[in-house]
């Protein structure tokens, strides 16, 4: 079965995270130069994560728009929903404003957000567990 669009979105999301805190840290390690190559390695990796945050609440609209209960399930009332919806765009909003003030805390916060999509697909059986050593990236962030 293909993995759907919200679980590689944020697979890609954490693994551009982790990347982007690695990057933050060498460009603090430098000072915190704003111009030449480690500015640029630096904006680059904050815009990957700006960007796939921005794609994601574009899937989760329009899993709300066309058809909420794919997202959590048709079984859980309108309240359930609403506030799943509302928790994981929380979560993209914490992503994100971590990526501008606190890269440090990407990491954490980009790891429990794939947990996240992972517990909501799952709960409605649209994935299969899929072992942590299988995604994209994961023996390399350990």
């Amino acid at each position: 079965m293909p993995q759907p669009t919200l679980l590689q979105l944020a697979q890609d999301l954490e693994w551009l995270g982790c990347e982007f805190e690695h990057y933050g840290h060498e460009h603090a390690m430098m000072g915190f130069p704003q111009s030449g190559p480690a500015w640029e390695t630096f904006c680059d990796k904050q815009r990957g994560v700006l960007v796939t945050a921005d794609k994601i609440e574009r899937e989760l609209k329009n899993a709300v728009r066309y058809n909420p209960s794919w997202l959590v399930g048709v079984e859980l009332p309108l309240d359930e929903t609403l506030d799943s919806i509302a928790a994981l765009w929380g979560a993209v909003g914490e992503i994100k404003h971590c990526s501008v003030v606190d890269v440090q805390l990407l990491p954490s916060n980009v790891r429990a957000f794939t947990r996240m999509i992972e517990e909501y697909l799952q709960a409605m059986g649209s994935v299969a567990a899929q072992p942590q050593s299988f995604r994209r990236g994961a023996s390399a962030r350990g």
